[in-house]
């Protein structure tokens, strides 16, 4: 539909985002426990102004998410380069507690592990972002779904 491709596990639910276009959008892949994983784009030419590399842009997305209000203990697990159909790609997991606060004052933290993808596609002049946060003691094996869904990721 817009030019790129995914597998998936055939028991998520797939909701795209109304006013995602070619362009830009995003779409979310929700799991039966509610469990999420997004996959965001946009256009290229926008984040490169920013950003000199994938790397970059993948640090400042982790960067905004460790200066969160609600992380504490933000712990980045891995980092690698991978080649993805010929582009450079930015893959991470990192693991935080996130606060929990209740009416009256806080209760226990949730230990969450987050993954991403970060792709640049001068071909199509998009980025890619694909990313999913799941507790820590999760039942889903998010870090092989995740890997499954990277390596079918096409994105022309």
């Amino acid at each position: 539909m817009y030019g790129f491709a995914i597998d998936y596990p055939d028991v998520c639910k797939v909701d795209f985002n109304s006013k995602s276009r070619r362009e830009t959008g995003d779409v979310v892949f929700t799991f039966p426990n509610s469990s999420r994983i997004y996959l965001s784009w946009g256009e290229l030419e926008k984040v490169s102004k920013r950003f000199a590399s994938v790397q970059e842009h993948a640090d400042y997305s982790l960067d905004t998410m460790k200066k969160g209000k609600n992380v504490l203990n933000f712990e980045r697990v891995s980092r690698d380069t991978l080649a993805l159909r010929n582009h450079n790609t930015s893959v991470n997991k990192v693991r935080f507690d996130e606060k929990a606060l209740k009416l009256f004052g806080r209760g226990k933290d949730i230990s969450r592990e987050a993954y991403s993808l970060h792709v640049h596609c001068d071909k199509s002049n998009r980025y890619f972002v694909l990313y999913s946060m799941a507790a820590a003691d999760g039942e889903l094996k998010f870090d092989r779904i995740m890997e499954s869904m990277r390596d079918s990721f096409k994105c022309h």
